[in-house]
């Protein structure tokens, strides 16, 4: 069966929703942006054929420039097995190095920190928010008020789950108050609904969530 890629438009950013990829199961969003011809990845999705569905979303392969991962958890991940194939690199806090590959033997990726660059260029920048995963990160738009929020913070004020390996219920909440101060408006997440409008407050509920919640 072809892919057939569930697509929408968030600002700059073209969504792939997490439903195109449902035959593997759960799944994160994917988030790609274009600059100068090239196209740059946010999250992979959690099928192992991703570059099938980029196709299909009239996406050329030799576009692809980079990805950047949110954090190591498959459902984000697992995209990478075909990206690597035709040698796309793959940038991921080293919080979450051993996790990428107790998932995908020698994934390659390289630290977040060499990705700063071509961040820039895309006029991003990467917050540290643990509490989902050690390594877990946000990308932040401060022109565009926008926010790729991975696991961290949904669109409906909710945040991501704290007891698998690597969470923190502490660190969350540490997280969520550091994102509560940015001004954002646009809120691109992990799984879910993007939002244009009113993303800090979205944060800030899931703050007072996570207060009660977590203590």
């Amino acid at each position: 069966m072809n892919p057939s890629p569930i697509t929408s438009r968030a600002g700059r950013f073209l969504v792939i929703s997490e439903e195109s990829f449902s035959s593997v199961g759960i799944s994160s969003n994917v988030y790609v942006a274009e600059l100068a011809g090239k196209h740059y990845l946010f999250d992979t999705s959690g099928h192992p054929d991703l570059v099938s569905f980029l196709k299909a979303a009239n996406i050329a392969t030799e576009s692809l420039s980079a990805a950047f991962l949110t954090h190591g958890h498959y459902d984000h991940t697992m995209g990478l097995i075909s990206l690597s194939k035709i040698g796309v690199p793959a940038y991921l806090s080293m919080e979450d190095a051993d996790l990428l590959e107790s998932i995908i033997d020698k994934a390659g990726v390289r630290d977040i920190n060499n990705g700063k660059k071509i961040l820039r260029e895309l006029g991003l920048e990467v917050i540290v928010t643990p509490g989902h995963s050690c390594g877990s990160v946000c990308y932040y738009s401060a022109d565009e008020k926008l926010l790729i929020s991975g696991d961290t913070v949904f669109s409906n004020g909710f945040f991501g789950r704290t007891d698998l390996s690597g969470g923190s219920n502490l660190e969350m909440k540490a997280s969520l108050k550091l994102l509560s101060g940015l001004d954002v408006e646009a809120m691109l997440p992990g799984h879910g609904f993007c939002i244009m409008r009113g993303g800090r407050d979205s944060i800030s509920l899931a703050l007072a969530n996570a207060d009660y919640l977590l203590g």
